[in-house]
């Protein structure tokens, strides 16, 4: 949490278009003694930190335990692939195992946009326990199939309603804070689901013990039957727990000056916005917008390096280094616990400094020099070690950029159109790295490593870019040239 004054001035006074008094001054017990300026409203610090902290107990862990759920239900195919998946469906047979990960991916891109154009109207609580509670189902029922067509056409609906849990996520938490305090909440959402699934492959290695004891189903089946019942129950708790926007009257957790609160100090950082609807316009505005496209190139480097260790690091660890079944599932695990710690840190600092372009260009050198560690060492040890820089700089590049972006954006319905043009653009990043890793490369997968290098390197160049750039446009403004979208004292972060 960043530093406060013991009094802090709210210059703007707000319409949220509210039919009740919600937007009134903070009740006087809770103002510091100091006189607010003229036309400002003043607020007790510690009043402050006890709000947000409210905030990130009711929003972040939630959907940080369901993206772990997401990620799990997503990629546990690496692990039902090593436990006698491949043998039963066929799917080591051509190019089969390629397109059962990549057809997730098509619902997945075509359905986000939507998504995060019906959530605010909705509810986020609706919407998301909703689409949770189908893909549990869904995943399920893959434990129960017998064809590899049977589990591409599961794994397409799979993608189809995971479609709008991480892009409405991203706009309901970036909804919540402040330009230069979003990054610490986007890195916990994140990294919790990165630290948690990573301990999934150990979850699994248990659940195929099943088999022995319950021999009629194998233990890739078990895998997939126990996780999806397990997301159809976490997905009813959701509902009861997740909270909407700021501007929603559902929500109940915040007294009436706590919520008013909440919104004078997100007008404050970037001026008064009322609820937009998505337009056409706004989508054209939005997709038009070179900055959008900037930065899902970034995030679509580490998204394609994030998918990558997901899909494959247990097939390179038990197949390419020759580890056994076993260690294979235990060591996927620490690179992910590692890339937790690296990227809270790097999002600490990123935030103090007030800093996202910088750390997009350190991330993708750390991933860089990781993959080549990996790609092109030939001892188990170093290539291993490997591992936990690359999965600390793919997934330091995707929450680093998603920072960038919603520091850089103003309006709530350009905010929802450019979070899931950026997501949606990462869906191909994960048919990307579905077809670059080859059945035909296995086991080391060298073609894939050298695929997903390239694009950090893009991801990189992309960042250095946009720094010149944005920098050029801020001078502009400084210099009486331009207003960006119509806010005098709005600058964009470099």
């Amino acid at each position: 949490m960043e530093e406060k004054e013991a009094s802090v001035s709210l210059h703007e006074k707000c319409d949220y278009n509210d039919n009740d008094n919600e937007n009134e001054n903070v009740d006087p017990v809770l103002l510091s003694s100091s006189s607010p300026p003229e036309g400002g409203v003043a607020y007790d610090s510690k009043f402050e930190k006890r709000v947000l902290r409210k905030i990130d107990i009711r929003l972040v862990p939630i959907l940080g335990a369901l993206y772990t759920i997401a990620m799990v239900d997503r990629s546990n195919i690496s692990v039902a692939r090593i436990s006698g998946l491949d043998e039963d469906v066929g799917l080591d047979v051509g190019d089969r195992a390629s397109v059962a990960l990549l057809v997730f991916f098509v619902g997945y891109m075509l359905f986000e946009l939507p998504s995060n154009m019906v959530i605010h109207r909705v509810g986020a609580a609706n919407w998301l326990a909703l689409i949770v509670f189908a893909w549990g189902l869904v995943s399920t029922g893959i434990g129960f199939l017998d064809s590899w067509v049977a589990l591409a056409v599961l794994r397409s609906l799979l993608g189809v309603f995971e479609a709008g849990f991480y892009p409405g996520c991203v706009y309901l938490i970036s909804s919540w804070y402040r330009r230069y305090e979003v990054q610490k909440r986007l890195a916990t959402f994140f990294m919790t689901g990165s630290a948690l699934s990573a301990f999934a492959n150990v979850f699994a290695l248990g659940l195929i013990q099943i088999s022995k004891t319950h021999p009629a189903y194998k233990g890739w089946r078990w895998i997939y039957i126990i996780e999806g019942v397990i997301t159809c129950v976490a997905a009813i708790l959701a509902w009861f727990i997740i909270v909407d926007f700021p501007d929603s009257h559902r929500n109940k957790f915040l007294s009436a000056e706590e919520a008013a609160f909440v919104k004078a100090r997100l007008a404050e950082d970037r001026g008064s916005e009322e609820r937009q609807k998505v337009t056409w316009d706004i989508f054209v505005e939005t997709i038009t917008d070179w900055k959008v496209w900037s930065f899902s190139l970034m995030y679509s480097a580490g998204a394609v390096g994030v998918y990558a260790f997901l899909f494959f690091l247990p097939l390179i660890l038990r197949n390419g280094m020759g580890y056994s079944q076993e260690l294979a599932f235990v060591l996927s695990a620490p690179p992910a616990l590692f890339s937790v710690v690296e990227g809270m840190a790097v999002s600490w600092l990123a935030d103090k400094m007030r800093l996202r372009g910088p750390f997009v260009i350190v991330q993708g050198f750390v991933a860089i020099v990781g993959l080549c560690m990996t790609g092109f060492l030939k001892q188990p040890v170093p290539r291993y070690v490997g591992t936990f820089l690359g999965e600390a700089g793919v997934n330091g590049l995707v929450v680093t950029t998603l920072a960038w972006q919603a520091n850089n954006l103003r309006g709530d319905a350009k905010r929802a159109c450019a979070t899931a043009v950026l997501i949606t653009v990462s869906g191909l990043g994960g048919i990307y790295s579905s077809l670059v890793f080859r059945q035909q490369d296995a086991p080391d997968y060298l073609p894939g490593i050298i695929a997903v290098m390239a694009i950090c390197v893009a991801a990189v160049i992309a960042a250095c870019i946009s720094i010149v750039l944005l920098k050029w446009e801020n001078k502009r403004v400084d210099e009486g040239k331009k207003i960006i979208d119509g806010h005098v004292d709005f600058r964009y972060t470099i």
